[in-house]
């Protein structure tokens, strides 16, 4: 990203042209094919790119790009967990609520897939991933659905350590299977009371495994 913003601040790459191919921008920035399908991935999401069919190109300047790059930053910071788990209280107890009123026959069917895929896969963290994203679209807000799926790809690699615990993946299963239960019979309240209840345990084994939050 830094590499890109100088290209930009420089004016080597403009605002509104055509991106050169992902081989040669490569070469160009002198970084890493994979670094910058990442980099370019994050970016598309968070709307500075915008994707052409097989080209794409720079929609916002190296300003907009920067404060992107330090919201992402944000992930390497080992003491930034307080501050995931207090958003993602305030966010997804919300979630949890709105889909019980929102959620269509569809919606239902998308978190149950995540919650086979959990019960059938205990170790694979993707479940949770999966699970998580369908109530955030069940909410039918788009602001928090997609917030909810970028903070999901921030927070992956901690997701992965917390599954190396029997007894995490003992305790998640049953609070995501509560939290199903509660937003299928569309409780609001008991809804996002699980909700809580599924947080609590994120907080619990961030401070019993405090090195589950730093990289191995």
């Amino acid at each position: 990203m830094q590499a890109l913003i100088s290209a930009i601040e420089s004016g080597q790459i403009r605002v509104g042209e055509e991106l050169p191919s992902e081989r040669d921008l490569a070469e160009h920035l002198g970084v890493g094919r994979g670094s910058l399908r990442e980099c370019l991935a994050i970016l598309e999401f968070l709307g500075a790119i915008e994707n052409r069919g097989s080209r794409k190109k720079v929609a916002r300047d190296a300003d907009y790009i920067r404060r992107a790059a330090s919201f992402v930053r944000i992930s390497n910071q080992l003491d930034s967990m307080e501050d995931f788990n207090e958003f993602r209280r305030v966010n997804e107890v919300a979630i949890a609520g709105m889909a019980c009123q929102r959620a269509t026959k569809e919606d239902l069917a998308e978190i149950a897939a995540a919650m086979a895929r959990l019960e059938a896969n205990p170790e694979d963290p993707v479940g949770d991933v999966l699970f998580h994203d369908a109530l955030a679209v069940a909410s039918h807000n788009m602001m928090l659905a997609a917030t909810i799926h970028l903070v999901n790809s921030m927070i992956a690699d901690v997701r992965r350590r917390f599954f190396k615990k029997p007894d995490y993946i003992r305790r998640s299963q049953e609070s995501h299977r509560a939290i199903f239960e509660a937003i299928k019979s569309g409780d609001v309240e008991l809804a996002k009371r699980e909700m809580n209840l599924h947080l609590d345990i994120v907080v619990e084994f961030s401070g019993r495994y405090p090195e589950l939050r730093e990289e191995e």
